[in-house]
């Protein structure tokens, strides 16, 4: 960490803060620089590797085209499992994805019309 002050023409004292030379100040707080995902989901077979570098991005793609299941994988890291809720971004049901589902590489879900239920599969 590094100060520095400066007058300006006023005579009014500035205090210049800098908290962590060389690093924009825009981009304080926790940053997700790399996410390497293996064999989660349908993210199997080698290592998927995300690279954001700090920066905010956008996922976007078609149905059923992992945006949850990543998502879910950035979830399972930061968020205690007893609170975890997977698929939630895809608005799905409360059981529909689980730890195990994903890491059992289920891709997607058979929903049960008479009983409304779903199962991983």
């Amino acid at each position: 960490m590094s100060n520095s002050r400066t007058e300006d023409d006023a005579g009014t004292q500035q205090l210049s803060l800098d908290l962590v030379p060389g690093v924009d100040p825009t981009l304080f707080g926790f940053r997700l620089k790399r996410l390497e995902i293996f064999n989660w989901g349908t993210f199997n077979g080698h290592v998927w590797t995300l690279n954001v570098d700090g920066k905010n991005s956008l996922l976007t793609g078609d149905i059923g085209s992992g945006k949850s299941t990543l998502v879910d994988a950035i979830t399972t890291l930061l968020v205690p499992s007893q609170r975890v809720a997977y698929n939630k971004a895809a608005g799905a049901g409360v059981k529909e994805r689980t730890l195990q589902s994903y890491v059992l590489g289920f891709y997607k879900s058979e929903r049960n019309e008479s009983t409304g239920t779903s199962k991983p599969r």
